[in-house]
């Protein structure tokens, strides 16, 4: 798997994805809603509402994906990315769905671009929501480029032929393991992966867990925290983890400065 595939989704999750679209276009099509049920027969109504859900399955899927991977590089709520994605993803859908409606049926050429956006974004938010509810994996992070390893699909994680682990990341469907030799994907979920390795280590973040001999050094970027490890690699440190960390003596004290 590259970064870009765990980035983007993979061709199984494309397929789920289109394959929902054309249930919730074809539910769209028979029921009519913003007064298409009167515009058209139904057959007309049926390739409108499944081309149109499927056009809005193409830019969220793209949309929703890249604000993911730049929330987590921000450190941002993934649901706050996901309303960024929303009212963005609206403003290319109602171009592209103003365009098809009017070709079909031009009486609504009278139509403002303002109607147009707030349909598409009453369409689009639950669309982004239940996208999200479903696929909880989009929340972890995006894969770094990827190391010309082979992906393990059983056995732990921890200690092979490539040396100790240094970290894991959980990347998509899967879990990075760093060594100092290099990284490989093993199967996951995270929590089934963190509970099989014999090092001392500790989560550190929701899609991170460090091993404690990794650690060389911990560096502040405003109210951020990321632990420097061997291996030229770094881990980003939740906020909630931040007291865990300081009681287990892996952050030096708190000032009282």
């Amino acid at each position: 798997m590259t970064s870009k595939a765990a980035l983007l989704g993979s061709p199984r999750d494309w397929a789920i994805d289109f394959a929902v679209a054309t249930g919730v276009g074809a539910f769209l099509g028979v029921v009519g809603p913003y007064g298409s049920f009167f515009n058209g027969p139904l057959g007309v109504r049926l390739a409108y509402w499944i081309g149109v859900i499927w056009i809005s399955t193409a830019i969220f899927g793209v949309i929703v994906r890249l604000s993911l991977a730049a929330g987590r590089r921000l450190g941002m709520p993934p649901w706050f990315m996901a309303g960024v994605a929303a009212l963005l993803g609206a403003a290319v859908q109602a171009v592209i769905v103003a365009w098809i409606a009017v070709a079909l049926w031009p009486q609504l050429a009278s139509f403002t671009p303002l109607i147009w956006y707030s349909q598409c974004l009453a369409i689009s938010i639950p669309l982004v929501s239940a996208y999200l509810l479903m696929r909880p994996r989009l929340q972890g992070p995006v894969g770094e480029p990827a190391v010309a390893t082979p992906i393990t699909r059983s056995g732990p994680a921890g200690e092979a032929e490539a040396g100790p682990v240094l970290c894991l990341r959980m990347e998509d469907h899967y879990v990075r393991v760093h060594t100092l030799n290099g990284s490989r994907l093993v199967a996951g979920p995270f929590e089934r992966v963190i509970a099989g390795m014999t090092q001392e280590g500790m989560r550190v973040h929701r899609s991170w867990w460090v091993a404690r001999a990794a650690v060389t050094g911990v560096v502040a970027d405003g109210r951020n925290l990321r632990l420097t490890l061997r291996g030229d690699l770094t881990a980003p440190v939740s906020r909630a983890s931040v007291a865990k960390l300081r009681e287990a003596g892996w952050l030096p004290p708190e000032s009282d400065g």
